[in-house]
């Protein structure tokens, strides 16, 4: 969907149902949502079409339109609790293949060897430390979106491999395109230096 289109369907939304579906701030007299991205705060001006980032992150037309996607999609229901892969996701084996394979070579290439940086960089984007694999970091992507990267060491039988963990209520929160969108957005937060 397009970001003009994205702008429009949240402007003919009620602000005040956006705000609670998305766990976000409205500000009525600036008509503006501010929503928590990795515990920091975005300012979604609805009035001026504009996303405002914090002053310490770099401007990402991706993560735009995921914010513009999510909040006019989400939904109010609490985390089920049942963790799955993106394939586990209903139709995920049939979305995330090919041209929406997820590039998670990233994280091995940079993190295989070294699982103390890997977990440095998930910290340093306010995760918290997992119980599962020999690394994982979950977080707190939107409010009601955590993501959960894990990572399991080269050994003499298996390569280094990385995988993404979602709760499954992601699929309430947004479409199948809306997941890629975020997990591709969240793969390259990681694999950042």
């Amino acid at each position: 969907m397009a970001e003009d289109e994205l702008w429009q369907e949240l402007e003919n939304i009620s602000p005040h149902d956006v705000a609670v579906r998305a766990i976000a701030e409205y500000d009525e007299d600036g008509k503006r949502f501010t929503i928590k991205v990795l515990n920091k705060k975005y300012v979604v001006d609805i009035k001026q079409r504009v996303i405002v980032n914090p002053e310490d992150t770099k401007r990402s037309g991706l993560l735009n339109e995921i914010l513009l996607h999510h909040l006019a999609h989400a939904s109010d229901v609490p985390l089920t609790n049942t963790l799955v892969s993106p394939n586990q996701l209903t139709d995920g084996s049939f979305f995330f293949r090919g041209s929406h394979e997820l590039p998670m070579a990233k994280i091995t290439e940079k993190y295989g060897e070294n699982l103390d940086q890997f977990l440095k960089r998930g910290f340093q984007l306010g995760g918290v430390k997992h119980d599962f694999a020999d690394a994982a970091v979950r977080l707190q992507f939107l409010p009601r979106v955590p993501i959960i990267f894990a990572i399991w060491k080269k050994d003499e039988e298996f390569d280094s491999e990385a995988r993404i963990i979602l709760d499954k209520s992601i699929e309430k929160q947004m479409s199948l395109y809306g997941v890629f969108l975020s997990l591709l957005y969240m793969i390259e937060r990681m694999a950042e230096d």
